[in-house]
């Protein structure tokens, strides 16, 4: 691909065309606060100005990279801002190069995206934050409970296995009754770090209660769900808290998606796992009632 031919900045103050069609623009793009909806939208308009085969939205800070259409070999990139806020970069793509009435017609439109742009965004922060453990940082019950929804829906529909992992600290009432509150706050940010490195990209890890996590694993039988939850057993096991020098071991129970399964029922049975494996020993992933013993 050639290098990006112009990377401009562009602020709503600084429209210079404040045309009725990016009012018109504006106000359409203002019917949603969902980002996607919003950005398609936008592309719908800014196809019927400009020709272009693909757009993406970069924004680091937020870890988010939005892809629409295909690339192509010639782009140009905007860095959109308003009132000095930064809200990412947009690119846009296709087979020939643009000309400067394309690059000056897409300033225009890129005008009126900006506040629409800042209100989703800003929107879409809100609802992330309000599904993320504010300790731990991974997704709390609330954001499991609609993950498990969706995840059961979609392993109905692609017939796909779904597995579900419960894991609890064992005995980690004594970690705050022994070192404090702050030892065990420390002893749950660096076990949600620990097990989220254990796993893979496409793993969901959430918070559920005070000391225990569940993790949800798409397109994983048994037997892959078992290796999974080994490898998170012997992280936890493997070295002591390194802050506080405390031993803490984690029990596991895993659960396969049946059949006839509501979410409810997945989770019941790996809840049961886990009991098992603390009432037989803690330090295990038990598993249909078959316990692996600490190796």
């Amino acid at each position: 691909m050639s290098p990006t031919e112009r990377k401009p900045t562009v602020t709503s103050l600084a429209a210079k065309m404040p045309t009725p069609d990016t009012v018109r623009l504006t106000l359409a793009l203002q019917t949603t606060l969902e980002l996607e909806p919003m950005l398609a939208l936008f592309i719908q308009e800014a196809n019927a100005h400009v020709s272009f085969a693909g757009m993406v939205l970069r924004s680091p800070s937020r870890g988010l990279e939005l892809h629409s259409g295909r690339p192509a070999r010639h782009r140009c990139a905007y860095h959109v801002t308003l009132l000095e806020n930064s809200l990412g970069e947009i690119e846009f793509s296709r087979d020939r190069r643009f000309g400067e009435g394309d690059l000056a017609q897409l300033e225009v439109l890129l005008s009126a995206l900006a506040y629409p742009l800042r209100n989703a965004l800003a929107y879409r922060d809100a609802l992330l934050a309000c599904r993320k453990d504010a300790l731990t940082g991974v997704g709390n019950r609330a954001a499991f409970e609609e993950a498990l929804a969706r995840e059961v829906l979609l392993a109905r529909r692609t017939g796909q296995p779904l597995t579900l992992i419960a894991i609890d600290l064992d005995h980690f009432k004594r970690i705050n009754d022994l070192h404090g509150h702050q030892a065990g706050d420390d002893a749950l940010r660096e076990a949600a770090a620990r097990m989220q490195a254990s796993l893979r990209t496409s793993d969901l890890l959430f918070r559920y209660g005070d000391e225990e996590f569940v993790v949800l694993l798409g397109n994983t039988n048994e037997a892959g769900a078992t290796v999974a939850a080994e490898r998170i057993r012997r992280a936890m096991a493997r070295e002591e808290m390194c802050r506080h020098g405390l031993p803490i071991t984690v029990s596991i129970g895993v659960a396969v998606l049946a059949e006839n399964d509501q979410a409810h029922d997945l989770f019941a049975r790996a809840d049961a796992a886990l009991y098992r494996a603390k009432a037989v020993g803690r330090n295990r992933v038990e598993v249909g009632g078959q316990s692996v013993e600490v190796r």
